[in-house]
């Protein structure tokens, strides 16, 4: 875990109402797998109350999709089911797995049942380009080839962003991963990744931009651990919520929405 600095308590608003320059919005949100019945439901609903003026493009998962043993059974009812609500208003599905989706051996299963077929992969959500990381493979030398390959790679996205479940940097419960560090954050500096989302840790923080990166952790959609401060840690806070990210073809803004529809934190990010 990061140091015993506490987070500090952010000012809340009400999340203004979405500027109709917004070419792509994409919802996204950390370790929901916990099903019905739990604060998933609430942060789903937060989701649609907000989408009520601008509807969601696209939805991103980040890992820790089914708890606690990731049972491809169950993976129509904490996924598909939970988020029907935005999934059936024309939302796409972007799911990342996390480390409890490999307990039960499932993975491939899993990925399956909601559509997919690699661990690793590029999407494309409206303008902004999406590449999605298997953090439970960072040592497999095809993956990061794929990822070098992939970010030199010509794309008519207005936005190439990186989602994924382990944190390179964290001041949370689990910390910053060491090895993604070694391996990936030196192809996000060089190829100019303006943000790399994470879970994981049941939090939410944000990172000073670290060699021109932004690094988030989203990881309170549904549970919460206290989280902590590092040199790095621009805002970081123990709340329920998701993530909003609105895309303009000149800037890329972020905003973390709480279960009560309050704004607690946001920034813009131009190329």
């Amino acid at each position: 875990m990061g140091d015993s600095t506490p987070a500090r308590e952010l000012p809340r608003s009400p999340a203004p109402a979405v500027s109709t320059m917004t070419l792509t919005r994409i919802a996204v949100a950390g370790d929901t797998g916990t099903g019905p019945g739990s604060a998933i439901e609430d942060t789903v609903q937060t989701m649609v109350d907000q989408s009520r003026q601008r509807g969601y493009d696209g939805l991103v998962l980040l890992g820790d999709l089914i708890y606690p043993e990731g049972d491809a059974d169950q993976a129509r009812s904490r996924i598909t089911d939970v988020f029907m609500p935005i999934l059936g208003r024309g939302a796409r599905l972007v799911p990342v797995l996390g480390n409890h989706d490999y307990l039960s051996d499932e993975p491939s299963a899993i990925l399956t049942e909601v559509g997919r077929e690699q661990t690793w992969y590029a999407d494309k959500v409206g303008i902004v380009r999406i590449l999605v990381l298997d953090t439970e493979q960072v040592d497999n030398p095809a993956q990061t080839t794929w990822l070098q390959e992939t970010l030199a790679s010509p794309t008519d996205a207005a936005w190439t962003i990186v989602a994924m479940h382990k944190p390179a940097y964290s001041a949370g419960y689990h910390g910053s991963d060491q090895e993604i560090q070694r391996q990936w954050v030196p192809l996000f500096e060089q190829y100019d990744v303006p943000l790399v989302l994470a879970g994981h840790d049941h939090d939410y923080q944000r990172s000073k931009p670290i060699d021109g990166v932004t690094y988030v952790v989203s990881g309170g959609a549904a549970t919460l651990r206290p989280t902590g401060r590092e040199d790095f840690t621009e805002v970081s806070t123990s709340t329920l919520h998701y993530v909003d990210l609105l895309a303009e073809d000149d800037r890329l803004t972020l905003r973390a929405i709480d279960q009560s529809g309050m704004l607690f934190d946001s920034v813009e990010l131009s190329h």
